[in-house]
């Protein structure tokens, strides 16, 4: 789900715009009153025998902007299997940084924290995240260019091979309203992808992303279509 950190555009704007981070996690999340819901579907890369799969994940944020945030996801990690087994990820955020058009937020987070079934869930994963948000033309009336950096380390998932802990890197920005483009090291190989907002009044957004296309992993190179879409359910 991308959470806008920065209000200098209407908030409308930036609620619907495109995501930029596809490596690492970002260090910006939900909110109490923000929910997600996501659909995926990938190509099988090294793994399931050759057979295309997807998965489903469900979130929802607590705290408050002035505290911490705690966002909550639970997934589905197989459609073709569905619900033979699933996991559930935490992530506490908080902006430490916020001035003109530049914001910066860290982030602790623990993917696969709690899990069931055997179909190869991905390892417990934690991990830590710094990600600044800011403006390349703050004065635009037309796309004010927001460009997003992340660094971060982690273990489980984010660690290649038998290394104790595993360093990432990514940079996302938007090279038009309703386009986002990115790349950068997830730890284990190079991601690079694009999320697009087909209607710019609808918080849907589709993602494409080609996952280690250094295919340095154990699954492989992978290309996975994404469609989220994300909602604040308090009255306003």
């Amino acid at each position: 789900m991308k959470i806008a950190p920065l209000d200098i555009a209407s908030s409308k704007d930036l609620a619907n715009a495109p995501g930029l981070t596809f490596a690492t996690p970002s260090a910006f999340g939900a909110y109490w009153g923000d929910a997600f819901l996501g659909i995926s579907g990938a190509t099988a890369g090294k793994a399931r025998a050759g057979q295309v799969d997807g998965s489903i994940s469900a979130g929802f944020g607590l705290g408050t902007s002035d505290t911490v945030g705690v966002e909550v996801a639970f997934n589905i990690g197989s459609i073709k299997n569905f619900a033979a087994n699933g996991s559930m990820d935490i992530k506490l955020h908080r902006t430490v940084y916020s001035e003109g058009s530049n914001r910066i937020a860290v982030a602790a987070g623990w993917n696969t924290f709690a899990q069931y079934g055997n179909e190869g869930i991905a390892p417990s994963s934690v991990y830590g995240v710094l990600t600044s948000y800011s403006l390349l033309q703050p004065d635009s009336d037309y796309n004010k260019m927001p460009i997003s950096f992340t660094v971060g380390a982690g273990g489980g998932s984010f660690r290649k091979d038998n290394a104790s802990i595993g360093v990432m890197a990514g940079v996302g920005v938007q090279v038009h309203p309703q386009i986002g483009l990115g790349f950068g090291w997830s730890g284990v190989g190079i991601n690079a992808g694009v999320s697009y907002v087909p209607v710019p009044s609808v918080p849907l957004t589709i993602g494409l992303t080609g996952g280690d296309l250094s295919n340095t992993s154990v699954g492989g190179t992978v290309l996975v279509l994404n469609l989220s879409y994300g909602f604040n359910f308090l009255p306003k």
